[in-house]
Parts: C-alpha cells; sequence; structure tokens
C-alpha cells in the first residue's frame, strides 16, 4: 500500500493492490490514515456494488437506508433517487448524520456517471485539523457550547420560503443537540459544523449565528480542505466524525451519479475529554 499527500492537513492518494483492498489486510491501517487525514482517494478502482460493500465491511458496520439499502445512489436526477431534492444541500458543507445522535462513521463514494468537466468536484475539509490550529484561549471558549442541528436548517440553504407542507415535512425528520467541540474517545477533538446547524443553544441568535459563521470560515480555510475532481472508477472515503464535506457546483440537469455507502456511527459526541 503506497501514500502519498494530498495537501499537508487534509487529503492522501492510496495505491494498493486489489486483492489486499478487498481482503481487509490493510483495514486498519486504512481507518488509522482516515482519522489522520478526514479524506482518502483510491483512484481508478472500478468497484462493483458487492465489492464496495465488501471492503465497506472490512473497516465497519454497513448503515442500512430504510432498514435495507447498503447502497445508495446520489444524484438530482429523481428518476433514480426518491431524495434527490434533498441533496440539493449538498452544495453546501455539511456533516452525514449530524441529525442523528450518533452521527455516521464513515461515507464511501464510487463514481457511477462523471459531472460535466469542471464541475461536481468533492471537498472535504479536515475539522480535526481546523481545531487542532485554534488558539488555546478559543478552544477553551468553546468548550461547552452547544449547536441544535435540524434538517430544516439545511433545506432553508435551497428554499428559504418553504410552505406549511414543506416546513412539515422537514420537522418531521430527527433533530439533535450536539458539542461544537468533539472530545473523541481516540484522544482528539474535532468541530461539528455543517448546513445542519440551526441555532447556538443559550446564545442570542445574532451572537450564535456570528460563531458558526466564523468557525465555519475557520475550518473551510484552503490548508484544511481536500478537493477532489473525479474520473472514471475513482473512489473515496471521508471520515464524517472529523469532516465536513460538500459538492461543487453541476447543473441541476446533471447526470452525476455516485454509489454511497455509510458506515454506522460507533461513538456519541461528548463534550469532555
Amino acid at each position: 500500500m503506497d501514500v502519498r499527500h494530498a495537501k499537508p492537513k487534509v487529503g492522501s492518494i492510496v495505491t494498493i493492490d486489489r486483492h489486499d483492498f478487498l481482503s481487509g489486510r490493510y483495514a486498519s491501517e486504512i481507518y488509522r490514515l482516515l482519522v489522520e487525514r478526514s479524506a482518502l482517494v483510491f483512484p481508478e478502482m472500478f468497484l462493483s456494488d458487492d465489492e464496495q460493500l465488501q471492503f465497506a465491511s472490512s473497516i465497519g458496520e454497513v448503515s442500512l437506508i430504510g432498514g435495507s439499502m447498503a447502497l445508495q445512489n446520489v444524484t438530482l436526477d429523481s428518476s433514480l433517487s426518491k431524495v434527490a431534492d434533498y441533496t440539493r444541500g449538498a452544495f453546501y458543507w455539511h456533516i452525514d448524520g449530524a441529525n442523528d445522535l450518533i452521527p455516521a462513521k464513515a461515507t464511501m463514494l464510487s463514481v457511477r456517471t462523471l459531472p460535466e468537466p469542471g464541475t461536481g468536484d468533492t471537498l472535504i475539509a479536515n475539522t480535526y485539523a481546523a481545531y487542532d490550529d485554534l488558539p488555546e484561549q478559543q478552544k477553551q471558549a468553546l468548550d461547552g457550547i452547544l449547536v441544535r442541528h435540524a434538517l430544516e436548517a439545511s433545506q432553508r440553504y435551497v428554499n428559504p420560503t418553504p410552505s406549511v407542507s414543506e416546513l412539515t415535512r422537514w420537522q418531521s425528520y430527527p433533530s439533535q443537540t450536539h458539542p461544537l467541540v468533539w472530545h473523541h474517545v481516540h484522544g482528539r477533538s474535532s468541530l461539528l459544523l455543517g448546513n445542519t446547524c440551526f441555532y447556538v443553544e443559550g446564545m442570542e441568535l445574532a451572537e450564535g449565528n456570528m460563531l458558526l459563521a466564523r468557525m465555519m470560515e475557520w475550518a473551510t480555510q484552503d490548508q484544511y480542505v481536500y478537493r477532489h475532481t473525479w474520473r472514471e472508477g475513482d473512489f473515496v472515503i471521508f471520515d464524517n466524525t472529523g469532516a465536513m464535506h460538500r459538492a461543487a457546483d453541476y447543473s441541476l440537469n446533471s447526470k452525476r451519479l455516485m454509489r454511497r455507502t455509510t458506515l454506522c456511527g460507533e461513538e456519541p459526541v461528548t463534550a469532555t475529554a
């Protein structure tokens, strides 16, 4: 297994023997690298659905969407995805599973249909590194701050004036309160941000919004962000517990299609080290 870092603080390109990759021989090394780098790229793997699930199962428990689907289409094409409308929220920074009590461990994407040239890249921000680089005084100030996460917040980016029926549908989904700083069981800490952030609990709305904006601006500086331009057969993994991600703009009529596998979360968000 050969590893080349894409940028000093985020993203690694991994070249690996296909048999070793699928067998799980390097599973522990891959997961350790994922936590360290937030985003791993396996170029031109051309994985089938079965192979993607085989690898996913080697590093965690595969999450079943709707209780049965281990793979999901990520596309704006409503004929291929029942949640295509919600996918428009993916143009903004987010964490998969932020509205859950235990966010997803990791997300994996295989490209099936490439976006139009110059569009549809995937961007991943290392929120471990962003937290590590904060001044110590600011780290102390952020400890104990709680943020409410909700689908409504993310969907208002796409539709700021929902109808009553749309708002009712959004609010029917679970929402969750998480600390802004996640102290992990392995000893590192990360910022838990994204477009699901609704408001800061116990803080005036304007003050809370300004805090979230400052933290988002800090965490998405170029030094913390890896940008992946997709090629045929590419396979990408990112760490949902220490990274945000988003899709760069592409046409709403695009046939861009990814096959996504998500790993079940393994640790609740904790506010204390």
